[in-house]
């Protein structure tokens, strides 16, 4: 019998690891429209990791900033409260959990295809004139459910991952089939637990099953899985690409053409992104 279940899962979820201090804080802060530059800075200066982090993804080809950033104020500035916020966010979930372990989940991979779908949700985002910003966020975190089952549920994912191989299906299924219930619903509760933005929460609720009304970014993410996986960016977990549902290509006015129209600058922040693999601790 599998630890994790329906019945359970709340109370298993109460008693993971939370975020660091600075970085709950961080995100306490965030949340408050008064909250200035000044403050932001100086709850980041308390961590050295991730100050120094903020500073090399400012400096990467990823923002492409014609100057080299040599501050924190200097990043301030040029980033603005909203991008350090999702920096931060991201920073503080990705470096969370532990590095391969030998549980035959590749997390370098599995980061490769978070960022991958990242990058996809946002270039789209761009073109629909959504929040980039907070897309690339929820692309990036939309699968941390299946960190969370391989990191602290390791023999119940264990009992998963086999599944998957005899069943050859998606990842999901086989969470389903073993556990009765799948890494968005975990994802999303343990997101709700640290606090993370409430558009990002649902993005990683509703990413694989949209609702009947969905947000823009729900949908969007929904998209930027598949296009990822179809891309071949990465490794999520299986080798199978979900059922798309096109009424989120309906609702955000997207088509094919509009789409591929996107590969060239997502194949070129795609190559952009290793300083944000550092972040996953490959």
């Amino acid at each position: 019998m599998p630890s994790l279940n329906l019945n359970n899962l709340d109370q298993k979820i109460v008693q993971l690891p939370t975020l660091s201090v600075v970085v709950t804080r961080l995100l306490e802060l965030l949340g408050h429209e008064d909250l200035t530059m000044v403050n932001l800075m100086n709850m980041v200066s308390e961590d050295q990791a991730l100050a120094a982090r903020i500073l090399q993804i400012a400096n990467s080809p990823f923002y492409g900033f014609s100057r080299y950033v040599g501050s924190l104020q200097d990043a301030g500035t040029l980033l603005g409260i909203h991008t350090l916020g999702n920096i931060i966010t991201a920073a503080g979930v990705m470096n969370h959990f532990p590095s391969n372990s030998g549980d035959g989940f590749d997390r370098l991979s599995f980061w490769q295809h978070a960022i991958g779908v990242g990058i996809c949700a946002r270039v789209l985002a761009r073109h629909k004139g959504l929040d980039m910003e907070m897309a690339f966020t929820a692309g990036l975190l939309h699968d941390m459910g299946k960190l969370v089952l391989a990191s602290y549920f390791a023999d119940d994912f264990a009992a998963v991952l086999v599944w998957r191989d005899e069943h050859n299906c998606l990842l999901r299924d086989a969470e389903q089939a073993v556990l009765g219930l799948d890494h968005t619903l975990v994802g999303a509760r343990v997101a709700q637990r640290w606090r993370l933005p409430e558009p990002v929460v649902n993005a990683i609720k509703y990413h694989h099953s949209l609702p009947e009304i969905a947000t823009p970014l729900s949908e969007l993410v929904h998209i930027a899985d598949i296009l990822a996986r179809g891309l071949d960016i990465g490794h999520g977990g299986d080798d199978l690409i979900p059922v798309l549902q096109t009424r989120a290509l309906q609702h955000l006015s997207l088509d094919w053409q509009t789409i591929r129209a996107c590969l060239g600058e997502i194949e070129d922040l795609n190559a952009a992104a290793g300083v944000l693999l550092k972040q996953g601790k490959g």
